[in-house]
């Protein structure tokens, strides 16, 4: 027994070690993947706290757990780059173990997000935001099979936890958001056909499509259990129940996608008869103390919708909805809304919306001893078949005993009247029999927020119509109110709806912050006083038209401590002062002072066809030229849809979107300000011509100083595609200082890095156009262009470059470099700057560019031509020159030539040399003269002497030998002469020898001398 328990006891021990070291062992591994397929597959930008990725085999055992904290993706394709598609606190998957070893599949069995955000976008063009993926550049023959992915994911269940969900359709308009969105999942997803469990929540929910808003903070909840068979591409309802607030709805049908088309058949029915939970819909009702509400009556809710969905065809649909008896008062009131009754049927059998019909059957209900009646029914979309009569009296002073409206106060009597009957179509100018009456008497409210009370509130208003359109009317009688005392009054008549003939007036005095006390804008501060007289009277075909002088308009607006700001607009606006008076066709502005945003403003002008702006004439573009001070504008403000905070970045770093330009306003801004700020630039004495038409901004004869020096710019903004904004620049810089250009313009940084290292004033020309990116920033492969640079002095400090050309060549005066005259001339294409051949003389030194091209990654690529007295070269190379020519045959040359490439990374340019060549000297003129050097030396002249000595020596015992011979016995006569032979024999050959040991010496001279010019040369090739 004590055995086994030590066995076991190992063996539990060796597997916990394993499942601690097994995670360490291939955290690395996993990592390295992810990166991976990132790189090959995702055009954006991940992050992810690497600190944070962490292995686990405890928390999901005997399956691994893989953990990242902080994850997000940022798009980086062109529509939507710098948005941010993916965040999530959390991110966890659990995977199969054995396959993290065998390496071959990796299996993920579960998925697990903590607060992430996702944004889904389709733009106006139909550019979809996740199409984020690299294309498959791989070829493949066509018989080929398509190889099985590497990654096979068999999850077990999936949670996302209070994540918030965005899908903005701009295509359609459509607009939703689910925030607090929890959502669990289960289901084998590898198989052909299985059931998908889910459950979602989320408790603020907002939907909006084509303007008007569907939900707004309800709390949707959907609980469903589907079957689907993905080979017939089938999915049935099964268990299911969608509730939104606490109205539940159950499914049943199927959904079918074979091909293209979508084959709907789902029928639904609230689960539920208590019209308790209808009445939740209603947010007025269900965000007041909803639990407390006593309710009674029961509902039925059921509809259908049957047939095929795609791009050019709906399925039809139904709706069925009756109340019986309905019922629902405040505990604390004494009064309730009750007999709500109602009957409602909406078909459209066939999909074709102007089939559709609605049948108000019946509508009832009592506010107190208020009751309102409805009956409509309206046959097809197009045109309008109506036969409606609503009728409804209500005592105001009634609706806070059945209704809480806490701190408000009601008076008055409200009526409605209305009667339709036939036909309406605008294009078939069709106009059904009406009569419709709507007033008001002693109208009176009265809010805690504001104690002064709008009283003797007035309004009649009468509608008729005898079925046709051009006699038909419509009366405001009369709408009169007092605000804390000050009158306010507007009429207007119209007839003729098919050219309508109007009259209308406006008179009085509108305080804005009191009437915003009384009736809050949610998100907006809106204050001011208006004091308005005016009329206008005309037809709406003149005004269309452009016949302003067939109209009457006049009167005046004094406008005084205007401010408004809101969600959309947050930067806010201000109008401390202004004047506006009305003609038929202009709106004249005597004055406007305020601020927008942070920048203070002063307007004078005009502003024509306001009214064909209005009313949508055939002219709807409204003119104007105006002429607008300031002391300080600043344009960055305006740039992205949220203000920076306090504590943002420098204006620089502030990434800016674009802003659509609107095609219908033509209007020509005389600027006269002082300071301008814009992106990075500081611009002061800014004056000239800012012309806004047909969605383009354009720049005419715009002066201003900055960065040092003086511009005169030109150019346009241009949204007309919003989808690719573009530029054009027509700029002439004036004395600038080089380093300020560099950090002013992203363009120079990126295309001029050099810039940097100069110091000095430099002016330029430049012609340039281009596209734009999100944040409003050059699409640099698309710039195309030329211009021209030029200084009368420069210092161009130590650099990559010049430190280069400087340690290979040896030269004194090229790092730094000192530059009179300097005149460049270049050309811009599709981002790459070309430079025109220029020269450049620094020092006795001149430098000539032949070719030169900066390039958008960096790089550069630079010929050139270097020609610099000998002195200038550093000490060793002037002394391999001196051992090759020698002083006393041939002097230095007098200038050294050298052609140069300078390539790569800016920061790590290589520079080498091309060729080399020394002025005025002729290299074969100089091996000559070198050997010739050597053949007049004084070790030649020694050699031949003794050779001269030795040959005369042996002259002179031969003759001495001789007369003895002569003098002695005729007998030794032989034997002299055979000595004298040998002698001769022997001076020969010492003869022979000294020639052989000079041309011994004279070979060694020789390839001593070849060998200091090969020397030489190798080092002058070095720089």
């Amino acid at each position: 027994m004590k055995k086994f328990l030590k066995i076991s006891g190992i063996s539990i021990g060796v597997l916990l070690l394993a499942m601690l070291i097994l995670p360490f062992l291939f955290k690395d591994k996993i990592k390295g993947i992810i990166d991976d397929q990132i790189k090959k597959n995702i055009n954006g930008q991940v992050w992810y706290n690497a600190e944070s990725f962490s292995l686990s085999l405890f928390s999901h055992f005997p399956n691994l757990t893989v953990s990242i904290n902080d994850i997000g993706l940022m798009s980086n394709a062109y529509a939507f780059k710098g948005d941010t598609l993916f965040a999530a606190k959390e991110f966890s998957l659990t995977i199969d173990v054995m396959s993290v070893i065998s390496g071959d599949q990796i299996k993920v069995k579960g998925v697990f997000l903590d607060q992430p955000k996702v944004v889904t976008i389709y733009d106006k063009s139909g550019a979809f935001s996740w199409d984020i993926t690299y294309p498959d550049t791989t070829t493949k023959a066509p018989e080929a099979p398509e190889e099985p992915s590497t990654m096979k994911i068999s999850i077990e269940k999936w949670e996302i936890k209070d994540g918030t969900i965005i899908y903005d359709d701009q295509t359609m308009p459509m607009y939703a958001e689910l925030k607090h969105f929890d959502h669990k999942g289960s289901g084998d997803i590898n198989a052909d056909i299985y059931d998908l469990k889910t459950y979602t929540k989320s408790t603020n929910v907002l939907v909006e499509y084509d303007g008007t808003t569907y939900l707004n903070g309800q709390t949707v909840v959907a609980d469903a259990t589907m079957n689907i068979d993905l080979g017939k591409s089938i999915y049935k309802f099964l268990e299911n129940e969608f509730a939104v607030n606490d109205f539940k709805l159950g499914f049943d049908g199927a959904i079918e996608m074979p091909a293209d088309d979508i084959k709907m058949d789902i029928t639904y029915k609230a689960k539920e008869t208590n019209f308790k939970n209808l009445l939740s819909l209603v947010p007025a009702v269900y965000n007041k103390d909803f639990e407390t509400v006593k309710t009674d009556g029961t509902i039925g809710f059921d509809g259908y919708v049957k047939g095929i969905y795609n791009e050019t065809t709906m399925p039809g649909f139904g709706l069925n909805m009756l109340i019986k008896d309905g019922f629902f008062q405040y505990p604390d009131l004494p009064e309730a809304v009750k007999n709500i009754n109602m009957d409602l049927h909406v078909d459209d059998k066939d999909g074709i919306m102007d089939h559709t019909i609605v049948d108000l059957k019946k509508f009832h209900m009592e506010m107190g001893q208020n009751p309102v009646d409805a009956r409509v029914l309206m046959n097809g979309m197009n045109p309008y078949d109506i036969d409606a009569n609503i009728l409804a009296k209500v005592k105001l002073d009634d609706v806070s005993k059945f209704y809480p409206i806490e701190g408000t106060t009601l008076k008055g009597l409200f009526g409605m009247d209305v009667k339709a009957k036939g036909k309406y179509s605008d294009s078939l100018k069709l106009m059904p029999m009406v009569t419709a009456k709507m007033d008001l008497t002693n109208g009176y409210v009265k809010s805690s927020e504001f104690p002064k009370p709008i009283e003797n509130i007035n309004v009649s208003a009468v509608a008729a119509s005898d079925g046709d359109m051009k006699t038909s009317t419509f009366l405001l009688d009369y709408f009169k109110l007092l605000l804390d005392g000050e009158p306010f009054e507007m009429k207007a008549f119209v007839k003729n709806f098919d050219d309508p003939n109007y009259e209308a007036s406006l008179k009085g005095i509108i305080d804005l912050a009191k009437m915003t006390k009384i009736y809050p804008i949610e998100g907006t501060t809106l204050t001011g006083r208006m004091v308005a007289d005016m009329t206008t009277k005309g037809i709406l075909s003149e005004v269309q038209a452009g016949n302003y002088l067939n109209t009457q308009t006049s009167g005046s607006l004094e406008i005084s401590d205007l401010v408004y700001k809101s969600t959309d607009l947050p930067q806010g606006y201000t109008m401390k002062s202004g004047l506006l008076t009305l003609t038929p066709d202009r709106f004249n502005i005597a004055s406007m002072k305020g601020l927008l945003g942070k920048s203070d403003y002063d307007i004078t002008g005009y502003m024509s066809n306001y009214m064909g702006y209005m009313f949508g004439g055939k002219d709807s573009t409204i003119h104007g030229v105006m002429t607008m001070a300031s002391r300080k504008f600043d344009v960055n403000e305006w740039m992205t849809d949220d203000p920076a905070p306090a504590t943002a970045a420098p204006a620089e770093e502030v990434p800016m979107e674009v802003v659509e330009v609107p095609k219908n306003i033509d209007f020509t801004f005389n600027a006269a300000m002082d300071q301008v700020l814009y992106s990075n630039m500081d611009m002061t004495n800014m004056k000239g011509a800012i012309i806004v038409k047909d969605g383009i901004v354009k720049m005419n004869n715009l002066n201003f100083n900055s960065v040092g020096g003086t511009f005169l710019m030109g150019g346009e903004y241009n949204t007309q595609d919003i989808t690719k904004p573009s530029f054009k620049m027509d700029m002439n810089m004036k004395d600038v200082e080089a380093k300020e250009a560099y950090k002013t313009f992203n363009t120079v940084k990126k295309m001029a890095p050099i810039a940097h290292y100069v110091e000095g004033k430099i002016n330029m020309a430049i012609i340039m156009d281009g596209l734009l990116d999100k944040e409003m920033m050059p699409v640099y492969s698309t710039l195309n262009g030329k211009g021209s640079l030029s200084s009368g002095s420069v210092k161009i400090l130590s650099n990559p470059v010049l430190g280069s050309i400087a340690s290979l060549t040896k030269m004194k005066n090229m790092d730094p470099m000192e530059i009179k005259d300097l005149k460049i001339n270049y050309t811009i294409q599709n981002g790459a700057l070309i430079v025109a051949p220029f020269n450049i003389a620094t020092g006795e030194s001149k430098l000539a560019v032949t070719k030169g091209e900066n390039h958008l990654d960096g790089s550069v690529d630079y010929d050139m031509q270097l020609n610099t007295p000998s002195g200038a070269l550093g000490a060793e190379a002037n002394k391999a020159l001196s051992g090759l020519v020698g002083s006393s045959a041939v002097t230095m040359p007098k200038n050294i030539i050298i052609d140069l490439n300078v390539k790569g990374p800016y920061d790590k340019t290589k520079v080498s040399i091309v060729k080399t060549n020394f002025g005025e000297v002729d290299k074969t003129a100089m091996k000559d003269a070198a050997i010739s050097e050597i053949k007049n030396s004084e070790q030649a002249k020694q050699v031949q002497a003794e050779v001269d000595k030795a040959k005369a020596q042996a002259e002179e015992e031969a003759a001495k030998q001789k007369a003895a011979a002569e003098a002695e016995l005729k007998k030794q006569q032989d034997a002299a002469e055979a000595e004298l032979k040998k002698q001769q024999d022997a001076a020969n050959a010492e003869m022979a020898k000294q020639k052989q040991i000079l041309e011994q010496k004279k070979k060694a001279s020789e390839d001593s001398a070849k060998k200091a010019a090969s020397d030489a040369l190798k080092k002058g090739l070095k720089f």
